[in-house]
């Protein structure tokens, strides 16, 4: 097969194929420009070179590229700021080191600081060096689908799937991490516990996705209520608890009627073709409390207040005096 043919037969190859985008960062000329004679026959390649970290932070900001090849002494040098200038820009791009010689040892200072593979320039080939890039772009792309399966285990393992709230497992880790702080801090943490009542007599005359219906609802006002800081949770089957920090009483029965004025507006005009979603309410609220004390003065407060199926919520008894106090 003549030069040519071998040309078009290795073109058609790459058109099923990826170009890897490769940025070479090296201060050395005579490197850098051996590094790019190894490289452009490689036609599923597209390599940038910069030859200082400014030059490299300037490629990275305007680019996107799958691979770095860095200089084993730019990437270990810490003044230099290169690792954080990948990780600040490209946090995706794999990191193929150029060191001077074939000892591991050399390259362990610098493979610490989250370089995927080394290469020695010393004999350096086209073939080694590809093996090298296509190597570490596949083990950095395994480990973002990874860590991504990872984040969305532990988000579901976190949520509620009726309501897409947190879960009660991730309401007792909340609780507990901002009663600790305000613990620390002498400061309040205020609980919000709601109840949606009537759900059991729906499930039993009109069947569980009506009564399913009405706690996706309730938790549709209740997300259109609280501040961005606030954590709400479904923590049971028609119980839901918004965990508020830094927040007083007089806070916890705001937000309370803001949720129950919402609902009420909602009953009225979007669900007005639905069955009316009932609320009830507790709220708990003390410095330095105890995690177990705080839920339990509200889950108290929420049963002093429960009234009978479909009864909006009522706050004219909420003297302000009412309501528990947990030291």
């Amino acid at each position: 097969m003549n030069s040519r043919r071998m040309t078009t037969a290795r073109l058609q190859v790459s058109e099923h194929r990826p170009v890897l985008r490769v940025l070479l960062v090296d201060q050395t000329v005579e490197d850098a420009r051996r590094v790019r004679r190894l490289l452009e026959g490689e036609t599923d390649l597209r390599l940038q070179v910069a030859r200082d970290l400014e030059e490299a932070r300037g490629l990275l900001a305007d680019g996107a590229f799958d691979v770095a090849l860095v200089d084993a002494g730019i990437w270990a040098d810490e003044s230099a700021g290169l690792v954080a200038c990948l990780r600040q820009h490209r946090a995706d791009v794999a990191v193929v080191l150029l060191t001077s010689g074939e000892n591991e040892r050399e390259a362990l200072p610098a493979l610490k600081l989250g370089a995927h593979d080394f290469v020695s320039r010393k004999n350096l080939e086209a073939i080694q060096l590809m093996t090298r890039i296509q190597g570490a772009v596949e083990e950095s792309r395994t480990s973002r689908r990874r860590d991504t399966m990872v984040r969305w285990l532990e988000r579901e393992a976190r949520t509620d799937h009726l309501t897409g709230l947190y879960n009660r497992r991730a309401f007792d880790e909340r609780l507990h991490e901002v009663c600790a702080r305000a613990r620390e801090a002498n400061s309040p943490v205020t609980l919000v516990m709601l109840n949606v009542t009537g759900t059991r007599t729906v499930n039993e005359v009109h069947g569980h996705e009506a009564g399913d219906g009405m706690i996706r609802r309730a938790s549709a006002g209740i997300v259109r209520s609280v501040r961005g800081a606030d954590f709400a949770a479904r923590i049971g089957g028609d119980d839901f608890g918004i965990i508020i920090a830094d927040a007083d009483m007089e806070l916890g029965r705001r937000i309370a009627r803001r949720i129950a004025h919402q609902i009420e507006r909602l009953n009225n005009e979007e669900w007005a073709d639905q069955i009316p979603v009932a609320v009830t309410f507790g709220v708990a609220s003390g410095v330095g409390a105890e995690p177990a004390d705080l839920f339990a003065a509200g889950d108290q407060q929420l049963s002093n207040h429960r009234p009978g199926p479909l009864v909006f919520a009522q706050f004219e008894d909420w003297e302000d005096n009412d309501g528990p106090s947990v030291a």
